[in-house]
């Protein structure tokens, strides 16, 4: 991080992590304008030193509001994003040999996904800074739910996807009405696109930037706060669980749910950081190469294989950060395959009662191999980050699903299926 040094009077500054300048939101708020390095946020804690969270609030954006970087908060935009379910798995924790096993399930969120509680804080920073209309570059979450906020802001979202983007997030960003353009490549196509179309047409760039990981570290917020209710500690310092597994594509949401951690920790909320873990899918393992190296910098793929269409990033913008994230935190990092996930998917679904999209499958997929290899211990508080529901991709879990079969609308002859499904 670089030695700069915060006015009494400021709440945070930006930087650059690479050449250490310090940045002008109203200028640079995506990638440094001077060595196109990532920007990050550095609050000034002194100033909230005597600052607790609020439970009165419903929203956990709302909550938190001491600890994101707007001014002033518009009431009018939030869709109650936040304080979604931290689920117990009693039955598959029995099955795995993981007594304390949980899951945050983010698909509870207003548009479906965990993008939201940064989305929030990014169109709010727009509007804040007098922006006309927004363009994002998604593989599908990040842009359903760019469109929804902005909708509610009644701003203009200009919207670029792969080709390949799962039917179900497409059909959200339609009705939100975005102006939605395929695009034939991959998401970093995408992505590279949009920054130079922004400028251009002096449209605001929303991404996997600055602001939105301050939005998506609420979530580690939510566990300390959670934790806390659950086993009523007493006092001021709010337990955190020991381990947090995040499902990895950009490198945002693990990198931004570090970064809530840290705040709390420096607050002196908790005494401890948890152990981060980062997954993978096999076909996009970009972040994960890097870390089995032993490298602080990640590097690109030409191209990416998965199902797990929500993660396949080939160029992860914050990857540097989420490799940080791991290696101060005593974490790891792994890839799983198609197959795996899909199972797991699958197991979660008929064990749990709760059916994510195949991505947040990752985290439940990582288990076994994690448990075989004494990464996680039985005993410890597991957390598997479930980032978004579902229904965003139907169509994915079909593939290895049995099809229904189609029967005459014929009593005696549904009667006979069900006597052979009976036994």
């Amino acid at each position: 991080m670089p030695k700069n040094t915060i006015h009494s009077k400021q709440r945070y500054l930006i930087m650059c992590v690479r050449c250490g300048k310090t940045v002008d939101e109203r200028h640079d708020q995506t990638l440094c304008g001077a060595c196109g390095g990532p920007l990050d946020l550095a609050w000034n804690y002194a100033n909230l030193k005597d600052w607790m969270p609020d439970s009165t609030i419903e929203g956990a954006v709302m909550r938190y509001a001491a600890l994101l970087p707007i001014q002033k908060f518009d009431t009018n935009l939030t869709l109650q994003e936040g304080d979604t379910p931290l689920y117990k798995l009693e039955s598959l924790g029995k099955k795995l040999g993981l007594r304390n096993l949980y899951v945050k399930n983010e698909g509870a969120n207003p548009t479906g996904v965990f993008k939201d509680r940064g989305t929030y804080v990014e169109v709010l920073k727009a509007k804040e800074l007098r922006e006309k209309a927004l363009i994002v570059a998604s593989s599908g979450n990040m842009a359903a739910s760019c469109a929804a906020y902005t909708a509610k802001a009644q701003m203009p979202c200009y919207v670029l996807v792969p080709e390949t983007t799962p039917v179900g997030k497409l059909v959200q960003m339609l009705e939100y009405g975005a102006h939605v353009v395929k695009i034939t490549g991959e998401y970093s196509d995408c992505v590279r696109l949009a920054q130079k179309l922004a400028p251009l047409h002096n449209l605001y760039l929303a991404g996997d930037f600055v602001f939105r990981r301050e939005g998506q570290k609420t979530l580690a917020y939510e566990l300390c706060d959670e934790f806390q209710r659950m086993e009523k500690f007493s006092g001021k310092k709010i337990d955190a669980p020991d381990v947090v597994i995040v499902p990895m594509g950009a490198g945002t949401h693990l990198a931004g749910i570090w970064k809530g951690f840290k705040d709390y920790f420096q607050l002196g909320f908790i005494t401890k950081m948890p152990r981060m873990i980062g997954v993978q899918a096999d076909g996009s393992a970009v972040i994960v190469e890097a870390f089995d190296k032993n490298l602080t910098r990640c590097g690109t793929w030409k191209k990416t294989s998965t199902i797990c269409s929500a993660v396949a990033v080939a160029d992860p913008l914050d990857g540097d950060f989420a490799l940080q994230a791991v290696y101060q935190t005593g974490g790891t990092m792994l890839s799983i395959s198609d197959t795996e996930t899909l199972k797991a998917q699958k197991l979660l679904a008929e064990v749990e009662a709760l059916f994510v999209e195949p991505s947040s499958a990752l985290t439940i997929a990582a288990l076994p191999h994690l448990f075989a290899r004494k990464l996680i211990k039985n005993g410890e508080r597991i957390v598997c980050v479930a980032t978004g529901n579902g229904l965003k991709d139907p169509q994915t879990p079909l593939m290895s699903l049995p099809q229904p079969p189609i029967l005459a609308a014929n009593e005696d002859v549904v009667s006979r299926y069900l006597q052979r499904k009976i036994g």
